[in-house]
């Protein structure tokens, strides 16, 4: 399994805070890692085949108010890395989609990626194509979905970030700077 983390801040994050969250997440998987943060106006996306701390020491994330990462332990799709973002959404994704071929045979929306995590992707384009709200979207990807999800589902154009799990391993925390959340 893989580990997400992430802090969404009022202010720009303590990058102390990021580094002891990555830590926790490393213990998932070590096979490779990425983030996502939100600086000088846009988001910013770093993958990287190698252990998450060590990416967090080539970026400092200090800057941003809003900052997500992924630990990977390599179970499905071997060339893929986390984050996965396509066409304006991006996920960080904890688990594995064991039936991510048959939802891809089921929705109106071209796969791009090997990995198994796309399809909740492919889900979210069909879903806001049709004009559903945002509300209903994480029932409809779990009701698709056989397997573990725990994940992070950035919407910019929205504005909006989703956080979900069908297997109760995501926690949330929120304080006066802010919510982090890891898995």
């Amino acid at each position: 399994m893989c580990g997400i983390f992430g802090l969404i801040s009022a202010v720009a994050v303590d990058n102390r805070k990021v580094q002891r969250l990555a830590n926790h997440a490393r213990q998932r998987g070590r096979d490779s890692s990425g983030l996502i943060f939100f600086e000088n106006t846009k988001y910013v996306v770093k993958r990287a085949d190698h252990d998450i701390k060590n990416l967090i020491a080539k970026k400092n994330c200090t800057n941003s108010q809003l900052v997500m990462g992924h630990s990977r332990l390599i179970t499905n799709g071997l060339s893929d890395n986390q984050p996965v973002v396509r066409d304006g959404l991006c996920l960080i994704h904890n688990g594995i989609i064991v039936n991510h071929e048959d939802i891809w045979k089921n929705i109106d929306v071209e796969r791009k990626f090997e990995i198994d995590s796309e399809a909740i992707i492919g889900v979210t384009i069909q879903h806001l194509s049709e004009g559903a709200g945002l509300e209903d979207l994480p029932a409809r990807i779990l009701a698709l979905s056989k397997g573990t999800i725990s994940c992070a589902l950035a919407i910019p154009r929205e504005g909006k970030l989703l956080i979900f799990s069908n297997n109760g391993s995501i926690y949330v925390a929120m304080n006066e700077e802010g919510i982090c959340f890891s898995s």
